[in-house]
């Protein structure tokens, strides 16, 4: 029988306008440390914060999403934590969630779609135009006119941004913008860790 877990999309804004400008110590900060921003792995944590089951089937963007963190230092100070690439990258993200649990729009051909977007569900951009997404964002707010506002840990350079609207138009126009509409009841997926086959996604740290 196909096992459910509950999204508690409440839970989720509330991780994401406390982080958004204060960092959780339990993960690596990776606007710091790794590839050079924290957009996604904040918003993994805020869907972890909301309820949603890490999958440890296997390595590759279809079948894992896990953070796994060792000792307790702070921002993983000694780089020995662990994370799938679906965790801390904005295409792998969005492709995990599109082919596991997500309704996936395209807002830039459909902007209008905006109005589906309900708390909790995670929008994504690209802005160089190379067919990548390179960041990413969690619905937080909604404006007056009901248009949905994002809030995201980081966008190095800039600093990170709290309740925006949906399009960042401070930025300029995104190439593409695309969103994943969640549902209330994310699949379990029920493989237990097997950290001899797992892959991190920094692989230098495979064998800390």
């Amino acid at each position: 029988m196909e096992r459910r877990a509950a999204y508690h999309r409440e839970r989720a804004v509330a991780y994401a306008l406390r982080h958004w400008n204060d960092p959780n110590p339990r993960f690596a900060n990776m606007d710091a440390s790794g590839a050079g921003g924290d957009c996604t792995n904040f918003t993994s944590q805020a869907l972890l914060a909301g309820g949603w089951p890490m999958d440890f089937r296997g390595t590759g963007y279809d079948r894992e999403w896990w953070y796994r963190r060792r000792g307790d230092d702070p921002f993983d100070a000694a780089a020995d934590d662990w994370w799938s690439c679906t965790w801390s990258l904005p295409e792998n993200q969005f492709q995990y969630l599109s082919l596991n649990h997500a309704e996936t729009v395209d807002l830039r051909r459909s902007p209008e779609q905006a109005r589906r977007l309900r708390l909790g569900d995670l929008v994504f951009y690209d802005w160089d135009g190379d067919g990548r997404l390179d960041h990413g964002s969690i619905v937080t707010a909604f404006d007056r006119f009901g248009r949905p506002l994002v809030t995201y840990r980081t966008l190095s350079p800039r600093p990170p941004v709290r309740n925006a609207h949906w399009e960042l138009p401070f930025r300029g126009p995104a190439r593409r913008i695309v969103a994943a509409l969640l549902p209330d009841a994310p699949r379990v997926f029920p493989a237990a860790p097997d950290w001899s086959r797992l892959i991190p996604c920094e692989s230098r740290r495979r064998g800390r």
